[in-house]
């Protein structure tokens, strides 16, 4: 039978990207792969120092009509989810300022704000890097710099470090570093860092990383966890090996719909919730290796409305 919902189960496409963006192939996607969501998004490994962002020339800067979030990750599962083991700069605003970071962070490019390139200068092991473009399809000027590189603080507060997401869950770490949520079930995050608006300048966006690596429900809270939200979503299952971004590495079982239609999940897939959906219960069946999933939500909020019980 045909399913009602299976325009919004998305296997992800691996693809080059706009040309001289980055050196490797990526997962990318934009509005028109996301059912419109007017978001576009791109998932890929480091696994060697590099530039990046862009890659043609190291005296050219991007702007993009749009806000921008660039974030820096983790995929080993076995580790710490606050720990990067790299050495990563990037240059931000006409003054060609000049920021260094250790650790996993989101970095924030309000729209018209010159940035770029990327070095990443050391690397202990291979990292995630993916990015949010909250226009629908990416358009970028290229600029050239206006000064040499300058080094001050007027930008810091554009780097956001895993340590100040308002939410980090987990399996693994004791409080104060972490605290398990009672509705979270035996198949949700290991370890996950969550970013709101308030801790991102006020984007209209939240966004998640985190590692899972078992079966099970994901909520144990009302109908098996099945929800709605007063705005778009994408949730988007990648995997974490860096030698191969089609693998996921797991199969979940996601529901969409009031009717709870079953969809399975075998590669990495974005599942797109539209605005008023009902979506989940969300059940890992199993875990080969470990994966990781992304929240995409289009507010500053995660506001949340958990169906109730069946009686």
């Amino acid at each position: 039978m045909e399913k009602k919902y299976k325009n919004l189960v998305k296997p992800l496409i691996m693809r080059a990207g706009p040309e001289g963006l980055y050196p490797d192939m990526r997962i990318w996607m934009e509005s028109k792969d996301f059912e419109g969501l007017p978001v576009h998004f791109s998932y890929g490994f480091i696994k060697e120092p590099c530039i990046c962002h862009p890659t043609a020339t190291i005296q050219d800067m991007l702007v993009h009509p749009y806000d921008e979030v660039l974030v820096f990750a983790p995929i080993d599962a076995s580790g710490d989810i606050l720990d990067l083991n790299a050495e990563i700069s990037i240059d931000l605003g006409e003054e060609n300022e000049e920021h260094v970071f250790y650790e996993p962070a989101a970095i924030v490019i309000p729209k018209g704000t010159p940035h770029g390139p990327v070095k990443v200068r050391k690397l202990e092991k291979p990292i995630a890097h993916y990015l949010v473009g909250l226009g629908p399809e990416y358009r970028a000027e290229v600029v050239p710099k206006k000064a040499a590189t300058t080094m001050g603080l007027k930008y810091i507060r554009l780097i956001k470090p895993f340590r100040m997401a308002r939410l980090c869950l987990s399996k693994k770490l004791a409080p104060p570093a972490a605290a398990r949520l009672s509705i979270g079930g035996p198949g949700n995050a290991d370890q996950i860092i969550w970013f709101f608006g308030d801790n991102l300048e006020d984007v209209k966006l939240n966004v998640s990383w985190g590692f899972y690596t078992s079966p099970g429900i994901w909520h144990r809270i009302g109908r098996g966890g099945a929800h709605v939200h007063p705005v778009d979503e994408a949730l988007i299952f990648v995997g974490l090996d860096p030698n191969n971004l089609n693998y996921l590495g797991a199969q979940v079982e996601f529901a969409l719909g009031e009717e709870g239609e079953r969809h399975l999940i075998k590669v990495p897939t974005a599942v797109i919730a539209p605005r008023g959906l009902v979506h989940c219960p969300e059940i890992t069946l199993w875990v080969d290796k470990p994966y990781g999933f992304i929240v995409l939500c289009l507010d500053a909020e995660h506001e949340t409305t958990w169906l109730p019980p069946e009686e």
